[in-house]
């Protein structure tokens, strides 16, 4: 008899492939019953805000830092207000040193000169004593004569000269500008040219006189005269 006809063993095998069908059930199931269960559930945050937004109903936000410190404007007006100050106290400063006598301290005594008044320590300086732009001459010295060579010639030049000559019987010439010249004596000849220029002689043989606004005055004898219409010859 074989196996397969036997009912027990048949009845035995469709038992364990039964049980087996069942167990494999169940082992899946909870297979899966564990997978499902050892996954947490997920979790939401709050939703995105935007930093632009206005914040939701209720909700403030603390105020934003100020700033410290004095503004530009007191600022600039205190630096003003300095600078106006020292303008004026250096104005006032100044003011004070023009309107302030002139005084040299520090010598206590000086000595007097004759006919000036006691001095104290203080010294205000004055008008300054003017010097004469002009010496004095002595009115008493007489004038100095120069003698010309005897029967020879004399010259007299220049601007604003004043002459005094002894002729010695020489020939005379007087030339340049505005010249006094005196003859003294007896000369031979006497010739005058130039500009405005006086000349006296004592006695002469002859005169000639040229230029302009010359003037020849002779005292003694009757001289040839020889002179231009500009200039004047004459005895006194």
């Amino acid at each position: 008899m074989k196996p397969d006809d036997d009912p027990e063993a048949r009845i035995r095998q469709l038992e364990q492939a039964h049980n087996g069908a069942v167990e494999l059930g169940t082992s899946q199931r909870a297979a899966n019953d564990y997978q499902t269960s050892a996954l947490p559930p997920p979790v939401y945050g709050p939703p995105h805000q935007s930093p632009y937004t206005a914040p939701p109903f209720g909700v403030s936000f603390p105020p934003g830092p100020t700033k410290s410190g004095a503004p530009f404007g007191l600022i600039f007006g205190l630096v003003g207000v300095v600078m106006v100050a020292i303008v004026v106290g250096i104005g006032v400063f100044v003011w004070t040193l023009s309107s302030a006598p002139e005084e040299i301290t520090g010598r206590p005594e000086i000595a007097n000169a004759p006919g000036d008044e006691p001095r104290s320590g203080n010294v205000t300086i004055g008008p300054s004593r003017e010097a004469p732009s002009v010496l004095p001459t002595r009115a008493d010295e007489p004038p100095k004569v120069a003698v010309a060579p005897a029967g020879g010639q004399y010259s007299v030049s220049g601007v604003d000269e004043d002459k005094t000559i002894e002729c010695n019987g020489s020939d005379i010439s007087v030339s340049g500008v505005n010249n006094t010249v005196t003859l003294l004596g007896h000369c031979v000849r006497v010739t005058v040219s130039g500009v405005e220029n006086q000349v006296t002689v004592d006695s002469v043989d002859r005169i000639g006189a040229s230029g302009f606004d010359n003037q020849v005055v002779y005292h003694s004898g009757a001289p040839e005269v020889d002179a231009t219409s500009r200039n004047t010859v004459t005895r006194g």
